[in-house]
């Protein structure tokens, strides 16, 4: 009992401290699998759980070995492995196989409102009140003065830059606005999560990420189509076409040009890398320092970067081998989420299943443009949502949700 006890507290605590605190999220992923496995020696019970995604977490893991036989850096390759593969794989197994009731799922969304909230608040404190976040001091991105006054910045609540808080935005802002939009028509909760959605939409417009507002859009889209809420679509076009009209800061942000030469740079960086070794990588976590000795400009090794590019930076390091692992899980994933949204009956956990696929999708759509799978809070976010689909899977199978 103690050991479901300490799993139970330590999932609650990842989800809501991981946008904040990397090492309450890490001390509690770790307290998590260490009480799984203790719990599973005690009840005698080492055969692997069955969960969903149990053939495609393997394959994803296989699928990375490869990549050691080129790399030049073996001691953060090993260490990546269980610190950045295996710790998100049992992260998602531990997720399938202990929450298997109701309430827990309810104490997973509660926790996670609640750090929603949380980040929310102190996102609109950095951006209109102290110009800094309550959480880590973070100065608002760009907070500058102005030839016409005072420049507030972009928002970042607790992560370092714009594009994270976007892309933690992505993860939160779609599951919480089509749960309140479709499902919580008699529920008194439902002007709560309707303000709490509004206000993280403003603030993601504030934030200006394009490739954010291009993930969001082809959700969007996708949310329109399939409900039959053609409003949605048009929301999001009176959005964009009202800023286009009138010359907001979000036009200027949306079509500036200021930093596509630097990302086209990188990319050409983070091709030749993957060029090197195309087939099974350069070895996993050493994009960071081959980047050093393949850019080529005054910081050559000097400083690393990312490629700013999810699937190419995995192929590099993985190569194409590994990169298709994780394509394999990810198909896996949404093939699993369309056969469970046929069978569940409960409207809440059927369309909170929906939205968190479509948060992850949309989550997955911006890593193409940034760092998101490599952000230790958003990597820990991501793979947590994906646990939590399978938590609401299993539960769906196991009680006739």
């Amino acid at each position: 009992m103690i050991f479901n006890g300490t799993i139970k507290w330590c999932l609650y605590a990842i989800v809501f401290a991981a946008p904040f605190s990397k090492s309450i999220s890490e001390i509690g992923i770790t307290l998590a699998i260490a009480a799984w496995a203790a719990q599973k020696v005690m009840n005698r019970d080492l055969n692997p759980p069955k969960i969903e995604l149990g053939i495609a977490l393997a394959v994803f893991v296989i699928a990375i070995m490869p990549s050691f036989l080129n790399t030049a850096y073996p001691a953060l390759s090993i260490k990546a492995l269980f610190t950045k593969v295996l710790k998100y794989v049992f992260l998602c197994i531990i997720m399938a196989d202990t929450i298997r009731t109701k309430e827990r799922l309810k104490g997973l969304f509660t926790a996670a409102f609640l750090s929603i909230v949380l980040i929310t608040v102190d996102g609109y404190i950095q951006h209109y009140v102290t110009g800094y976040d309550l959480l880590h001091n973070y100065p608002a991105f760009q907070k500058r003065p102005a030839a016409d006054g005072f420049f507030r910045g972009y928002p970042t609540a607790s992560f370092p830059f714009p594009n994270d808080f976007a892309a933690w935005i992505l993860l939160m802002l779609v599951p919480l606005a089509c749960v309140t939009i479709f499902d919580m028509k008699k529920s008194g909760l439902r002007y709560l999560t309707g303000i709490v959605s509004a206000g993280l939409f403003y603030i993601f417009f504030l934030a200006k990420v394009r490739g954010a507002w291009l993930a969001l859009g082809i959700s969007m889209v996708y949310i329109a189509l399939s409900k039959r809420k053609i409003w949605i679509l048009l929301l999001l076009i009176v959005v964009l076409a009202g800023s286009i009209m009138i010359k907001t800061e979000l036009t200027r942000a949306m079509f500036n040009m200021y930093n596509v030469g630097d990302r086209l740079n990188m990319l050409g960086t983070s091709w030749q890398i993957f060029a090197k070794h195309p087939v099974v990588g350069n070895g996993l976590n050493t994009f960071f320092v081959n980047f050093k000795k393949y850019r080529n400009d005054e910081w050559k090794d000097k400083k690393g970067s990312y490629a700013h590019n999810c699937y190419l930076q995995m192929a590099a390091d993985t190569g194409l081998v590994g990169l298709a692992g994780f394509l394999f899980l990810i198909g896996s994933y949404f093939r699993e989420v369309v056969r469970a949204l046929k069978v569940i009956r409960d409207d809440f956990y059927r369309t909170a299943l929906w939205g968190i696929s479509i948060g992850v999708f949309a989550f997955l759509a911006h890593s193409f443009f940034d760092t998101n799978l490599y952000s230790l809070n958003l990597a820990t976010l991501f793979w947590f949502a994906i646990g939590t689909s399978l938590a609401i899977i299993r539960v769906s199978r196991t009680t006739g949700l």
